[in-house]
């Protein structure tokens, strides 16, 4: 039981706690809205005396940041890795500062609303606002069953629709030694190196002359954590072709000078695009960006042969599905050829595990016209030009 009364122009509360406790406390200067509140108390002692689980109302007066802090060290607990929970951190971080969040009891489902409104104001893709309120979601997710929150403020925030995903194609090889060909020489050898180690834009950018391993038996490109996307340090081989040619680039040049002065910009890898011939969309409307060097890298893994877990460490993928999926251009590879590879069951000659290829040629048929594909032929090894 509990009563209301008035002292001093003020109504107070007074009832007894789950805990055995007598609560005293001011609750404004209407009268219904202390009933209210003293209501609430009193149906939310009852719950706690019977054993419902319920929010700890002391736990949303604590700051932010302590709950936070626990909730990164439960994620490190269930082994998520430190690059995750920085951007975790930093998500909810950014929701905090935006929406002045000092408390836990200060987030709301009308804030987290707001902010992510905010985002898509600034021209962040769907896909990017989706993260924020994923990061989100399950953050108050894990207080709601700490007990720290009655309720999960972004389940009453729906997802952005995300527009359908970007359509990209990968380059032929024929296509590559046409750009190589076209553009000029140090973008050429920016599209070389591209082509052949499967890197970022940003991630080549920011590489030194001391990641470039060439002196050695099997040359490779270190990439520190600071520079790759995954925040861990990473490793790249390099073919005969791009390790002689970045010898020869290297010059008297130090270890603490940038590998290329600049990466194409799109506007220049255009220009480079039309000089060689190469269209910048087909006709299924996927379009040819610098990121489609990646997809080449990956594309022609597939066509040499590479065993798809070998390709996956290549491309430094953490989803397999990512690399036979997403980056791996199916126009380009042999599927005609591989099923010509099949046995015939109506000659008696063929059976199966000793496939008989009957002349089947191997015609790539992404980016190229009908006429095109009547006169392909199969690749080489490589997109490198001499």
């Amino acid at each position: 039981m509990g009563r209301v009364y008035k002292r001093d122009d003020k109504y107070w509360i007074d009832y007894t706690d789950h805990r055995g406790r007598r609560i005293r406390k001011v609750a404004g200067t209407d009268k219904s809205v202390a009933q209210k509140i003293l209501s609430d108390a009193l149906v939310a002692s009852e719950k706690m005396r019977s054993g419902v689980l319920m929010a700890d109302p002391r736990e949303g007066k604590r700051a932010l940041e302590v709950h936070l802090g626990a909730y990164l060290g439960d994620l490190r607990r269930r082994g998520r890795d430190e690059m995750y929970c920085y951007i975790v951190r930093k998500h909810i971080e950014a929701a905090a500062k935006e929406q002045g969040w000092q408390r836990l009891a200060d987030c709301s489902v009308r804030d987290v609303s707001a902010y992510l409104r905010m985002l898509a104001d600034r021209r962040l893709t769907a896909k990017t606002v989706n993260a924020y309120r994923a990061d989100l979601a399950a953050f108050f997710a894990w207080c709601v069953r700490q007990r720290l929150l009655e309720a999960n403020p972004c389940e009453q925030v729906p997802k952005s629709a995300v527009k359908a995903e970007k359509r990209r194609r990968a380059l032929s090889v024929a296509e590559c030694r046409a750009l190589l060909a076209a553009a000029p020489a140090d973008r050429a050898a920016a599209y070389q190196f591209l082509v052949y180690t499967g890197l970022r834009r940003a991630e080549a950018a920011a590489l030194r002359w001391s990641h470039v391993h060439v002196e050695v038996a099997n040359p490779y490109v270190e990439l520190p954590a600071s520079i790759t996307k995954s925040g861990r340090r990473e490793t790249v081989p390099l073919v005969p072709d791009l390790a002689e040619a970045l010898r020869q680039r290297r010059g008297k040049a130090k270890d603490a000078h940038p590998v290329f002065d600049a990466i194409p910009s799109m506007p220049e890898f255009r220009d480079d695009l039309a000089a060689a011939g190469i269209e910048e969309e087909d006709a299924r409307g996927r379009k040819v960006v610098l990121h489609s060097l990646r997809h080449t890298l990956c594309t022609m893994l597939a066509i040499s042969n590479v065993p798809m877990a070998i390709a996956q460490r290549i491309m430094r993928h953490r989803d397999i599905k990512l690399t036979a999926e997403a980056y791996m251009d199916e126009g380009l590879l042999p599927l005609s050829a591989g099923m010509a590879a099949l046995p015939s069951l109506a000659s008696a000659g063929d059976s199966l595990g000793s496939p008989v290829i009957s002349g089947a040629k191997y015609v790539p048929t992404s980016g190229q016209s009908v006429a095109q594909r009547g006169t392909a032929s199969k690749p080489g090894r490589s997109a490198a030009a001499s």
